[in-house]
C-alpha cells in the first residue's frame, strides 16, 4: 500500500523570500531531519483533543526529542501518524510504517504537514507551518508536491517472533535445569 499527501513546493517565507523545493529535497528527507514544523497555542488542548476525539494513543516505543507528549494514530494496515508536541507549542508530524512491524525502526519516514492539522483544526482551526532550513514562517504556499511514501517489500510483526525467543528461551532453560529425581 502506498501513502500519499501533499507537501508545500512553492511557497513564500515571512521575510519574502520564495522557495522552491525540487523532488530531492523532499525525498532526501524522507528518513532524516523535518522540513516543516507546525505550531498550536496550546499543547494540552491540542492533546486531548488528539486522543479523546481521534484515538491517538502514546506512541510506544519511541525515541524522545524533548517532546512533551509523544501521540500515534494507526492510519491503515501500515502506517501511522506520529505527532510529537512540544512545550513551546511546536509540533512535529511524520508518517511512518507502524510500530508493530520490525520495519519501523528502519524504514522511511515522511514528514508530513497537512494531516496532524486536519485532527485537531477543532481546537485550533490556524495552520501555522514553520520551514526548519531557513528558520522561517511560510505565510503562502503557491505550490504542492505529491509525495507517495511505499510501503516496505516486506513487514515484520515482531510480537510473534519476541513470544517465540521468549518461549524458546523458557524451554531452554528448563532443560538446563533437567536432573534426575530422587526416588523415595
Amino acid at each position: 500500500m502506498v501513502y500519499v499527501t501533499s507537501v508545500p513546493r512553492r511557497f513564500i517565507l515571512e521575510s519574502g523570500r520564495v522557495v522552491v523545493l525540487r523532488t530531492g529535497d523532499v525525498e532526501e528527507r524522507v528518513a532524516k531531519d523535518t522540513l516543516f514544523r507546525l505550531w498550536v497555542p496550546d499543547i494540552e488542548a491540542v492533546r486531548r483533543c488528539l486522543v479523546e476525539k481521534h484515538d491517538f494513543e502514546i506512541a510506544v516505543p519511541a525515541v524522545p526529542k524533548g517532546e512533551v507528549y509523544s501521540l500515534r494514530r494507526v492510519l491503515g494496515d501500515v502506517w501511522e501518524l506520529h505527532v510529537r508536541l512540544y512545550g513551546d507549542g511546536f509540533v512535529d508530524a511524520e508518517v511512518e510504517v507502524r510500530r508493530e512491524f520490525f520495519e519501523h525502526l528502519g524504514s522511511r519516514r515522511l514528514n508530513v504537514v497537512y494531516e496532524a492539522f486536519e485532527f485537531y483544526r477543532d481546537v485550533y482551526d490556524r495552520l501555522h507551518v514553520y520551514y526548519v532550513p531557513m528558520g522561517e514562517w511560510i505565510v503562502r504556499v503557491e505550490e504542492h508536491f505529491q509525495v507517495e511514501l511505499r510501503e516496505p517489500d516486506m513487514l515484520t510483526p515482531w510480537k510473534p517472533v519476541v513470544l517465540g525467543i521468549v518461549a524458546a528461551g523458557l524451554f531452554t532453560y528448563a532443560l538446563l535445569r533437567l536432573t534426575k529425581g530422587d526416588r523415595r
